[in-house]
């Protein structure tokens, strides 16, 4: 069996996060990949029984209409009254997508950029591969304000809120104050916020975004949240004096996302709206966060300082003894079928000598039963390594 030991250790490569999550697909128990796919709810099967009238609708419609509808189910569960008439925007097929249209644009203008960290190593890779010059962004310095002085050199800031894998949020008032001093400074702001709905909806960032002027690019996604046979949309909000740049190097790719694909989505947003993220996204959430935390309790694992209030679908985890490193935690866990994600490449400035190894990260969206069954065999194998 190759093992993540083996890839990282013999042939001196990481392996990226994504390859990791591929593992986890065809493994016994997956608690690695971090997309959505628990079952349906109950108030979600009217969906499913609409699909062939979606379809009829999606085959009539042009797509700037379906593409302005999705928009509009978008903007009422992100309570974000100051999209409803913004139509500078574009949807992709995935974040990954969003985010590599972004980096070619970044690529194109040849601004240096700081990207948080930790975070999913696919941003880095993505912006690596277009060329991009990058600079690490300690998601600490963010919080505290401190970035302002660290990062007066560079072209463009790159965040992610709520950030994956820590689950941290920027309150009101430090989006506000980054947002004003990019615009102060002439900074692009560049936000992932593929993770928005499962915190609260406390204030509408894109009339803050447009109130101060800044220049932006912003990512939103449904992957992350709801189930739905990876059928996916990303929508990529942009200021109005980019706008055109970036309609041009969609074009060239992508020129439309599926009406059908936008159609069903819009229906699960809209569902959400209804019977509100509470019921619809965050119970599920929090009811398996619960059974993974008790699983940890007492043991050589524990949630990561500053992120016990997570609210995101994923765990972030520090290993307090026992295992050498993330690399050699994750080979254990393989042997017994369960891939979870090393914690390394999360942070993906800090390579050999300088790797960040005490970490790992453990996704919770899963089936009910495979969920359970990945949480029994955590818990037991924990008990016996204490």
């Amino acid at each position: 069996m190759i093992t993540l030991n083996h890839v990282a250790h013999v042939n001196k490569v990481e392996q990226a996060l994504t390859e990791i999550e591929a593992l986890g697909l065809a493994s016994q128990h997956d608690l690695a990949n971090g997309h959505a796919s628990q079952e349906l709810a109950q108030a979600q099967q009217h969906i499913i029984a609409k699909l062939p009238e979606i379809w009829t609708r999606a085959a009539k419609q042009k797509s700037r209409k379906a593409e302005l509808m999705f928009k509009d189910a978008f903007r009422k569960l992100a309570q974000t009254p100051s999209l409803i008439n913004y139509e500078h925007f574009k949807i992709c097929p995935t974040a990954s997508n969003s985010i590599d249209v972004v980096a070619t644009w970044l690529a194109e203008k040849q601004l240096k950029t700081a990207l948080i960290e930790p975070t999913f190593d696919n941003l880095y890779l993505i912006l690596k591969r277009r060329g991009i010059d990058l600079t690490a962004l300690p998601e600490t310095l963010l919080h505290t304000g401190e970035f302002k002085t660290a990062f007066s050199n560079v072209d463009a800031l790159f965040l992610v809120n709520p950030n994956n894998p820590t689950g941290k949020v920027l309150s009101r008032n430090q989006f506000v104050d980054i947002a004003e001093w990019c615009a102060a400074n002439n900074k692009v702001l560049i936000l992932d916020n593929t993770f928005r709905f499962f915190v609260p909806q406390l204030f509408d960032a894109y009339q803050i975004l447009l109130d101060s002027g800044v220049t932006f690019l912003s990512i939103e996604d449904t992957g992350k949240v709801w189930p739905t046979q990876e059928i996916k949309a990303s929508l990529l909000f942009c200021s109005s004096n980019i706008i055109q740049e970036v309609h041009i190097i969609y074009d060239e790719i992508f020129l439309c996302h599926s009406n059908f694909a936008l159609g069903i989505l819009s229906e699960f947003l809209l569902d959400a709206h209804e019977r509100g993220l509470a019921e619809a996204v965050w119970h599920g959430v929090a009811t398996r966060r619960q059974k993974f935390r008790e699983a940890l309790n007492a043991t050589i694992l524990d949630i990561h300082p500053g992120s016990e209030l997570s609210a995101i679908s994923v765990e972030w985890v520090v290993i307090k003894n026992h295992f050498e490193d993330d690399l050699a935690l994750a080979d254990h866990f393989q042997s017994q079928n369960l891939i979870l994600l090393p914690g390394r490449q999360f942070y993906w400035s800090k390579k050999g000598e300088f790797a960040q190894t005490n970490s790992a990260r453990f996704a919770l969206l899963k089936p009910e039963s495979e969920f359970l069954s990945a949480i029994d065999v955590l818990s037991k194998e924990l008990g016996r390594l204490n």
